[in-house]
């Protein structure tokens, strides 16, 4: 059930970051308005949740909520510049390299022992990741750099969410996220109002809607499996952006793309712990 979830999840994050591409294909809006409206969205469905179920917004600690919003909106950003840049199949790649900065930023920030393992691993993700971006020193490609960014950024936001998650439950969690990522994009997005396109219209609310859609499908997949498999199979969508690529952007798919997705997807597998002897043995 769970793997299910997550798959779905994983398929509706890949939807959101297709149709924000089309906006900015089809249209002078930026990538960014996709995110707006993810956040927005969010809020809105968060908002109307906890009115309704009478819940409470306080919080006992509010800052590690506060910091994983603006980094969660910062990782957004990117993300978006990233797919307005560059191919979706590069910004879906590039970002899931996240664990990378993850694992190596843990010991700072929630005391967690990095395995020796874990480097290898990590050297391969970023392997992975050069062959994909392909840099030259003449020339880099600003959609790779910021999609990579996306990664690096994501990591931090992804660090704050284990921290606020010590003190907060989850739906308050994900209402600041979704309120700050709001007021956080809306500055950046006023320019593509003032100047809106209807043309962007449906794919913009489409991209938002199946950002909100995939975050709230991966909540839910992940009480069901353990974070090693949902890590693995969450790692499904940088296939399926390649797939939609091609077939819906007439995005190309080479050797050099096949070849980094293969070290990526199967160092993430691995870093995730999902072939360690531990988890084998606590399985049987």
């Amino acid at each position: 059930m769970g793997i299910v979830l997550i798959l779905v999840s994983s398929f509706f994050f890949t939807l959101s970051s297709m149709f924000g591409k089309i906006v900015t294909s089809t249209t002078n809006m930026s990538g960014i308005l996709s995110a707006f409206f993810r956040f927005s969205i969010g809020a809105i469905l968060m908002f109307a949740y906890i009115m309704f179920k009478g819940k409470s917004f306080k919080s006992d600690n509010m800052k590690p909520m506060i910091l994983r919003g603006i980094f969660n909106s910062l990782a957004m950003i990117t993300f978006s510049l990233g797919f307005q840049y560059t191919t979706i199949t590069n910004t879906n790649m590039l970002h899931m390299s996240y664990p990378v900065f993850v694992v190596l930023f843990a010991p700072y920030f929630t005391k967690e022992k990095i395995k020796k393992s874990s480097y290898l691993y990590l050297t391969i993700i970023m392997l992975g990741s050069y062959i994909v971006a392909n840099p030259s020193f003449g020339h880099i490609n600003i959609g790779d750099f910021f999609a990579f960014l996306s990664a690096v950024v994501g990591a931090f936001s992804i660090l704050y969410l284990t921290i606020a998650s010590r003190d907060n439950e989850s739906y308050l969690i994900v209402f600041y996220v979704m309120l700050v990522g709001t007021l956080v994009n809306l500055p950046l997005v006023l320019r593509d109002f003032a100047t809106f396109e209807m043309a962007g219209l449906l794919p913009a609310l489409l991209s938002g809607i199946c950002g909100v859609l995939g975050q709230i499908f991966i909540t839910l997949g992940y009480r069901y499996v353990d974070s090693a498999t949902g890590s693995m199979v969450a790692n499904s969508r940088i296939v399926m952006g390649a797939i939609l690529g091609y077939i819906f952007l007439d995005e190309t798919i080479d050797l050099r793309i096949i070849i980094g997705m293969v070290l990526i997807i199967g160092a993430l597998v691995g870093l995730s712990g999902y072939f360690s002897k531990d988890r084998k043995e606590a399985v049987e």
